[in-house]
């Protein structure tokens, strides 16, 4: 019976509402040549799949989405020299600054290893006398290289300094080693590989008795994001070690995180839907709850690549009904196409419900009638299964 339920809701679901579309325009530019337009977060997190672009002719203009960072610009990373070794499962590095660089990050290209990685710097003007820069934190993985290549690159952020040495210990947690193969600076990184910080309003916390879990919930957002970073400010006292599950929704199992005394809590996630729906669920055991002061959420900045024509007017439409299944040929020459472009900022953003009668010529199984008599078939045979249970439970 629950079975027939959840299909009966699922179909009302699907075609008791109509498709929301996003629309914005491109700023008109004076020169022809290739751009990069940032995208909102409204717009990743209504999915990438569905943006298209058309011209002042309502023509298809193509373009490609870029990555976070221009992974395709090689010649834009410039290494560090330093020196290796590994003692038991841990990687410690040294990085050489004889320039004495004001420095904020480092990008690890490392051998691909689907494991965990955790991280500490550490910073010396002599090699002796050794300062925290950074406490055990988890490490993100950039997403820059191309799917068939056999490294990663990965991201390691914390407070600028200048020392003259950095000590960067890498571990992972299979107990097995790293192979670490260059660390470096990314030219023009400030472009891409930044994250913008989502404003998700209040949360709400509360402590379940029963479960002894503490679930936070986020009834004030409005649309769909796409998180890729996440930001928990705790302020107990004593020391906690708690396992945290961030989750789309009630139903679905997400990130698991561990929060702890003693690191920053801040995570880093690959492409998390977060909503209303969205919940977070700490696990408290026999412990009094965590109190979370604050949250917040990030998304990576990404932008849309393409040719603009001076003063021609382009507009961007997400429409979830239509989503984009041509091969533009720009594609083939992302590699070739500098990602040190001008930045553009959509104008007018806004969305708007498709009119019942706007929406497409429906399919036979989609028409109102066919649907109908499915559900009238469905309910009959769910009330002659309750009639039959009801009847069981009378003779016996």
């Amino acid at each position: 019976m629950k079975k027939y339920f959840v299909i009966f809701i699922l179909l009302l679901t699907r075609y008791g509402f109509a498709q929301t579309v996003w629309e914005a325009n491109i700023p008109v530019v004076e020169k022809s040549d290739y751009y990069n337009v940032e995208l909102n977060q409204e717009l990743v997190g209504a999915g990438l799949k569905y943006i298209k672009i058309f011209d002042e002719q309502d023509s298809e203009t193509p373009y490609f989405v870029r990555s976070a960072n221009p992974i395709q610009e090689i010649n834009s990373f410039e290494d560090y020299e330093f020196k290796k070794t590994i003692r038991d499962s841990l990687n410690i590095i040294i990085v050489d600054n004889k320039n004495l660089e004001n420095l904020s990050r480092f990008y690890v290209v490392l051998q691909k290893a689907e494991t965990e990685k955790f991280v500490t710097v550490r910073g010396s003007n002599d090699m002796e006398q050794w300062y925290i820069v950074k406490q055990t934190s988890g490490i993100f993985k950039t997403g820059l290289n191309s799917p068939d290549s056999n490294t990663d690159m990965l991201i390691i952020d914390f407070p600028q300094g200048n020392y003259l040495y950095y000590e960067i210990t890498l571990w992972s947690n299979n107990g097995s080693p790293l192979d670490i193969q260059k660390i470096g600076k990314i030219k023009n990184s400030s472009l891409y590989g930044n994250f913008i910080e989502i404003d998700h309003g209040t949360f709400i916390a509360e402590n379940n008795s029963e479960d002894n879990c503490t679930y936070i919930r986020f009834p004030g957002v409005r649309n769909v994001y796409s998180i890729n970073k996440i930001e928990l400010t705790i302020k107990n006292k004593p020391d906690y070690l708690r396992r945290a599950l961030i989750k789309d929704s009630a139903a679905y199992n997400g990130v698991s995180v561990s929060l702890s005394s003693r690191s920053d809590n801040t995570f880093f996630i690959n492409d998390l839907s977060f909503s209303s729906a969205t919940l977070i669920a700490i696990e408290n055991k026999n412990n009094p709850p965590l109190a979370v002061d604050e949250i917040k959420i990030y998304g990576l900045r990404r932008y849309v690549c393409l040719y603009l024509e001076a003063g021609k007017k382009y507009k961007l439409i997400a429409d979830s009904r239509d989503p984009v299944l041509s091969n533009y040929d720009i594609e083939h020459f992302r590699d070739k196409i500098s990602a040190d472009l001008p930045v553009l900022s959509l104008m007018n953003l806004h969305d708007y419900i498709i009119p019942e009668e706007a929406q497409r010529e429906l399919s036979l199984i989609e028409k109102p009638v066919f649907l109908w008599s499915i559900i009238i078939v469905i309910g009959a045979f769910l009330i002659f299964i309750c009639v039959r249970m009801i009847r069981e439970m009378k003779s016996s």
